[in-house]
């Protein structure tokens, strides 16, 4: 793969990116959903004041640009991978609070919960026993998809300069934001493989997200065959 126009090794720093981006990656994904998933089950099985507070909160953050908003986050709490992986929970918090919040008004009247509650099973029992289990199918697909566009986010965000500190090695973002310059140089390469391993792995991870959602809904599979 070369070096880039400082002299650095461009392999190196990919593989270095790989790790920084997957750990990135684990951060904000993973919060969103011990997040978002909660609140959505809440939301949705309780209902009125409660539901209609978060709905609103999670409105108001999802009409947000998530970039802009990542980015004001991050200029808040400062730089490095664990807050930039927090800067990312809080835009996808709502996405898994919609999912969540959907499945459960939709679960929470079919007739197995009805006996639960004629059974005298409390709103907790009945929330974790009966209906999260119900919902918690969806949430796989949910987060390879989430975790796919983490990247691309992290990646915008140290484009833009409101990502990694810059004694950091490997960011892909800022990678392509130094190779920039060098482009009517004629080195295009070091631009080119960390573009191209964000491009892979987003892909990838869309791909796994789509072949659980085969797996989790045998009649999206049969249709499509």
């Amino acid at each position: 793969m070369g070096t880039d126009g400082i002299g650095r090794d461009v392999f190196a720093r990919v593989l270095w990116g790989a790790r920084t981006s997957l750990t990135i990656m684990a951060i904000g994904a993973f919060l969103a959903l011990v997040v978002g998933f909660p609140l959505g089950l809440l939301s949705g099985y309780v209902g009125g004041k409660i539901d209609r507070v978060l709905v609103l909160v999670m409105d108001s953050i999802y009409a947000f640009p998530g970039l802009l908003l990542a980015a004001l986050i991050a200029v808040v709490i400062g730089r490095g991978v664990f807050n930039i992986g927090i800067a990312i929970t809080v835009i996808y918090v709502p996405l898994y609070f919609r999912v969540t919040r959907g499945q459960t008004l939709s679960t929470r009247e079919e007739l197995f919960v009805e006996a639960a509650r004629a059974l005298g099973a409390r709103a907790r029992t009945i929330m974790i026993s009966y209906i999260a289990f119900s919902v918690v199918i969806v949430i796989p697909v949910i987060f390879s998809l989430s975790a796919a566009d983490t990247i691309l986010t992290a990646a915008g965000l140290s484009y833009l300069g409101y990502g990694l500190e810059i004694d950091i090695p490997g960011d892909w973002g800022r990678d392509l934001s130094d190779a920039q310059r060098f482009l009517t140089a004629g080195y295009w390469w070091p631009s080119l493989f960390p573009g191209l391993m964000i491009i892979i792995l987003t892909v990838g991870l869309s791909f796994l997200g789509e072949g659980l959602n085969d797996i989790i809904n045998p009649l999206l599979r049969k249709e499509r065959s």
